[in-house]
């Protein structure tokens, strides 16, 4: 086993923390979304028949909305008491291997407290957008929606550059490169392309696009869920990492010599 999966005991803590925590929310959220589709679908079928609803619209319906909310109260801190655990963990033992230079330890400090930050701005959005709903709390509504997708995004996008930061170190350095970096340099382009797309059919679906609109409008009330799951995927990544600095410590507390 690569000396690069073998972390602190404090280190340790941390990260199954962040494996647990992180791993409730990518599951709860998912479904949580997906449910709210289908819910609506089966409360409102003349609606949705002839609008497809996207997951905002959905929280308007008096079952869903309040559930929903509730959901999103316990899953946001808890997602991002996960992002800060692990990356924390990352940074702990980078600090520790002292295998870096000063500007890669300035560099990948910048970077986590940047994605630590953007973790909580869209974890804020997830709230308000549970809890300010259509009809009555449009405009507040969409500013949740904002904060969370574009903070969600370069959360993305961050984390990524900091993953590279750590994937470019020697090895032993941090337990957050080797496979699990090489995973997350493919999938990376997954939630880009898909934030892309979502952002073009969200700016295009406010014009007058003729007999294609309807295809256009229910290409991106697809693409809503689907992004927001590759945002939980690229968590997911990360638990590789995880799970090997885990395995890797329990193997060297099991081989120390008993004193």
């Amino acid at each position: 086993m690569s000396i690069s999966y073998t972390v602190s005991r404090g280190s340790a803590w941390l990260v199954a923390l962040a494996l647990g925590t992180t791993g409730f929310v990518v599951v709860a959220v998912n479904v949580l979304i997906y449910w709210a589709r289908d819910l609506y679908a089966f409360n409102h079928p003349e609606r949705v028949a002839s609008k497809p609803a996207t997951v905002s619209q959905t929280l308007a319906d008096q079952i869903i909305g309040p559930f929903f909310a509730t959901w999103m109260l316990i899953c946001a801190p808890i997602l991002l008491v996960g992002v800060v655990s692990f990356i924390s963990a990352g940074l702990i033992e980078f600090r520790k291997s002292g295998l870096g230079t000063a500007a890669d330890m300035r560099r990948i400090r910048i970077l986590t407290v940047t994605v630590c930050v953007l973790q909580a701005m869209a974890s804020v959005g997830m709230i308000m957008l549970s809890h300010f709903r259509f009809p009555d709390h449009h405009e507040l509504h969409m500013v949740g929606s904002y904060l969370f997708f574009f903070s969600q995004a370069f959360v993305i996008v961050f984390g990524e550059v900091l993953s590279r930061s750590y994937e470019k170190q020697p090895d032993g350095a941090t337990f957050l490169r080797g496979a699990g970096a090489r995973i997350r340099r493919w999938y990376v382009w997954i939630p880009i392309g898909l934030g892309v797309g979502y952002l073009t059919l969200f700016i295009l679906k406010g014009y007058d696009l003729g007999a294609i609109y309807p295809t256009v409008y229910y290409t991106y009330t697809l693409t809503e869920p689907l992004l927001i799951s590759s945002f939980l995927g690229y968590l997911l990544t990360y638990h590789f990492d995880m799970v090997m600095a885990l395995g890797g410590y329990f193997r060297s507390r099991s081989m120390a010599p008993s004193i």
